[in-house]
């Protein structure tokens, strides 16, 4: 008989992996990080792997147990409702001495972590949910697990099918479809007697006393943004849509860290996550430094806040005309000479002077000069940068750079006619 444990789509270089016992139940856990515990409860589909955890690991011991019967562990004939599951992480949780900790689920995973937290707000400091499966709102009713066809359904998982069709084979794979479809039974058998899943849920919403915050995909096909604004509360829930490009439905994943902001605040006010120090001339912040298009950037501080780069631009570098549509972006020249475009206007920049460029402004930075020309950069808020830069380090083709930065919340603009 083939294996059909789900092998998970990227590398877990750099977890640890760990297995228990648990109440005759193998389950494993994949770990990474250091700092106050996250538990991220994935959802149905595993293949698209955990490479969003990388991010939270910098502020967070990340576990991410696999649901018996998905992922790595075996099945469990003890273990067939969103109830048992939930018992089950009870025990989890226990064996592991897990107490005020951050809780984080995503569709299928987004559902466990809400009935989790009706049963046992104490244990918990914060919660995320993101796309939760399990609402039941009459008049936005789910689609049917079984009733879209499969040549339609990368445009169900992400507002972009592209996004979603890279985690797929491109040839018959009979193996993944076998995995596949070993976790879409294994949720189906979740939601035999409700499909649409658990009617009693909303009415219990209510023992769920710990901060939450709530994500959604925008134009979310697989579950209707009225099933969001039924679960917006004003008290202690926080809501936010995602606006597309967005993976948000059962077998994906999240495709940035959900809610980091929102786990790094304590008494609703954000907390400094930046350690205090000197990032010394020559060295990087965490020893990064970056390659892009020939421009070396080497860091030198970051925050969820924050983020600053020292910048080298020899002669005949540049920055093509963007937009950060979320970001201010700042620039002091320390050496040489740079030439902008700022909003349609040409302006030039020498050692000494603050180059200001406001979120959704259009900006362009050149050395024309002849000679290399050095500064300090830094955006305000983070937000996905870094995990730009980390992409895009050492590509060497400018029209990659452009196709991954707009997944990152930078857009370059069309060269001009």
């Amino acid at each position: 008989m083939p294996d059909v444990r789900v092998k998970p789509g990227s590398d877990l270089t750099g977890f640890t992996r760990s297995e228990y016992d648990i109440n005759g139940v193998k389950t494993v856990v994949q770990s990474i990080g250091s700092g106050p515990v996250l538990v991220f409860l994935h959802g149905t589909g595993t293949f698209t792997g955990f490479e969003v955890a990388r991010a939270w690991a910098a502020h967070h011991t990340v576990l991410i147990p696999f649901h018996p019967g998905f992922g790595d562990p075996g099945d469990s004939d003890a273990i067939d409702t969103v109830e048992d599951h939930v018992l089950h992480y009870m025990d989890l949780f226990d064996r592991l001495g897990l107490e005020n900790f951050d809780l984080a689920g995503f569709s299928l995973g987004g559902w466990l972590a809400a009935e989790f937290a009706i049963r046992q707000p104490q244990r918990l400091r914060r919660l995320v949910l993101v796309a939760p499966a399990g609402l039941v709102v009459d008049a936005a009713p789910a689609p049917g697990l079984f009733d879209i066809a499969p040549q339609d359904l990368p445009a169900y998982l992400a507002h972009d099918p592209l996004a979603a069709l890279r985690y797929f084979p491109q040839a018959p794979d009979p193996s993944f479809d076998a995995r596949l479809g070993r976790e879409v039974t294994g949720f189906a058998k979740l939601i035999r007697n409700h499909p649409q899943g658990n009617p009693k849920l909303a009415h219990w919403l209510h023992r769920i006393t710990i901060p939450t915050l709530v994500l959604w995909g925008a134009n979310d096909r697989l579950r209707p943004t009225a099933i969001f604004n039924s679960c917006r509360r004003p008290d202690t829930w926080y809501s936010r849509k995602r606006r597309p490009p967005a993976a948000t439905s059962p077998i994906s994943s999240p495709t940035r860290p959900a809610g980091s902001l929102f786990l790094s605040r304590a008494e609703d006010k954000i907390m400094i996550d930046m350690p205090p120090g000197i990032t010394t001339a020559n060295e990087g912040f965490g020893n990064i430094v970056w390659n892009i298009l020939g421009q070396t950037y080497t860091l030198k501080q970051q925050s969820d806040a924050s983020m600053a780069w020292h910048a080298v631009f020899p002669s005949g570098t540049f920055v093509p005309p963007h937009v950060h549509p979320t970001q201010d972006e700042f620039v002091y020249v320390l050496s040489g000479r740079y030439d902008l475009w700022l909003d349609g206007k040409d302006f030039t920049a020498t050692a000494g002077d603050l180059v200001r460029m406001p979120k959704g402004l259009p900006h362009g930075i050149f050395n024309k000069s002849g000679e290399t020309a050095t500064s300090l950069f830094w955006v305000a808020p983070t937000r996905s940068l870094k995990e730009l830069f980390e992409r895009i380090h050492n590509l060497p083709d400018p029209a990659a750079v452009v196709r991954i930065a707009a997944e990152h919340e930078v857009n370059f603009l069309p060269p001009p006619a």
